[in-house]
């Protein structure tokens, strides 16, 4: 009896030690003086400012920025030295502000801005500059004009009152928009006009938009723009029409379809029509073709001022397409004109009440070629030669 008594217990115990080995120690506790979460310290609150204190020939037209950072600013005020306020606008998050509206020029102003950072305590910046004096101010005329239903080859010109040095810089000042995909590029001619070509026609019917976003900014040489614009027109149809001197037989395509084939009389020997790919510049009807202005006076041998109906011209010099029923039988056979496209009152007609400024015209075989300069010619380029800076 004692015997298994002694047994039972050593099987308890042998239980025991089994349990025991298969249990987990408990964690040893923190040790003393450690704390189980460390509290991060607040982030002071910090204030950029643009243009920094004691800046000066600042551009009127650069916006003037404070920039909160760890914190969220709690108000701004820009004011000239006369007490003039400046507005401004807070984006959403209460960190960025930025003045909306032009400086003047040579003029002193005050930037304040007051912020408060997470770890509550407020702070102030304030930055004292000088806007710029301008030695000119260059405003840019456009062609086309606001509202303007154009041919698919019209580029688009400005022309700024006053020389522009720094032009990569004016180009980013420039932006052109459609609501159809067109590859373009800017080219200068000059110091004061600056073009902008698609490097293939623009689509028809599609919708563009020019932003120009110059007002106060430098463009070199003491020069600041003068005003901002936008400028918004529609192309037409594509109207594109093609002559050769071999065939004198114009035909006219819209929108990739034949819809007229009219004889043609170009220039005579003496005052060949011009070969290249030309833009339809005014629509005028009536319109008086006068010898004397490109010097050749009208009581002078080939000298001529003659009334025509339905004139379209394509060059600065007086290469026109218009009609002339003084011709209809030269018309598709010999050239008899001064340098001008004569056409028949019919078909002149159709021209003049479908055209817009910017149709195309290609003229070949003709043995003279068209100007640079000489009207709307940006086409006589390939498209690597526009991009060529200059």
């Amino acid at each position: 009896m004692l015997g298994r008594k002694t047994q039972i217990i050593a099987g308890i115990l042998a239980g025991l030690a089994l349990t025991a080995a298969c249990t987990s120690a408990p964690d040893p506790g923190p040790a003393a003086g450690n704390d189980q979460k460390t509290s991060a310290a607040p982030v002071p609150a910090t204030l950029d400012l643009g243009p920094k204190d004691g800046s000066n020939d600042v551009a009127p037209g650069e916006p003037v920025t404070a920039v909160a950072s760890g914190s969220t600013l709690s108000e701004v005020t820009l004011a000239a030295a006369d007490g003039t306020s400046v507005p401004g606008e807070t984006d959403a998050a209460k960190q960025r502000w930025n003045s909306s509206k032009p400086l003047e020029y040579r003029t002193k102003y005050t930037l304040t801005a007051r912020s408060v950072g997470a770890d509550g305590n407020p702070v102030t910046r304030t930055s004292t500059f000088t806007t710029a004096t301008a030695k000119a101010q260059a405003y840019p005329s456009v062609i086309p004009l606001d509202g303007e239903t154009t041919g698919v080859g019209m580029p688009i010109t400005i022309k700024f009152s006053a020389p522009v040095a720094d032009k990569a810089a004016a180009e980013k000042m420039l932006t052109v928009t459609s609501d159809k995909p067109a590859t373009g590029a800017w080219r200068w001619f000059g110091d004061d006009e600056v073009h902008y070509r698609t490097k293939e026609y623009w689509p028809a019917y599609s919708t563009v938009t020019l932003d120009i976003k110059i007002a106060g900014r430098a463009l070199g040489n003491g020069v600041f723009g003068k005003a901002d614009r936008k400028i918004g027109f529609k192309t037409g149809p594509s109207i594109i029409s093609k002559v050769s001197d071999k065939e004198k037989q114009m035909r006219t395509y819209q929108d990739g379809q034949l819809v007229l084939t009219s004889p043609v009389s170009l220039g005579k020997p003496s005052a060949r029509s011009v070969s290249g790919t030309m833009l339809i510049m005014t629509v005028q009807s009536p319109y008086t073709m006068d010898s004397s202005t490109y010097g050749v006076p009208t009581d002078s041998p080939g000298g001529y001022r003659t009334t025509v109906k339905y004139a379209l011209r394509l060059t600065n010099s007086g290469q026109f397409l218009h009609s002339a029923p003084w011709s209809v039988r030269q018309q598709g056979r010999t050239n008899t004109s001064h340098g001008c496209l004569n056409v028949s009152v019919e078909n002149a007609r159709w021209f003049y009440e479908n055209s817009h400024r910017g149709d195309v015209v290609v003229v070949t075989d003709t043995g003279a070629d068209l100007k640079p300069g000489d009207g709307w010619t940006d086409w006589r380029f390939s498209w690597d030669e526009w991009r060529k800076k200059v």
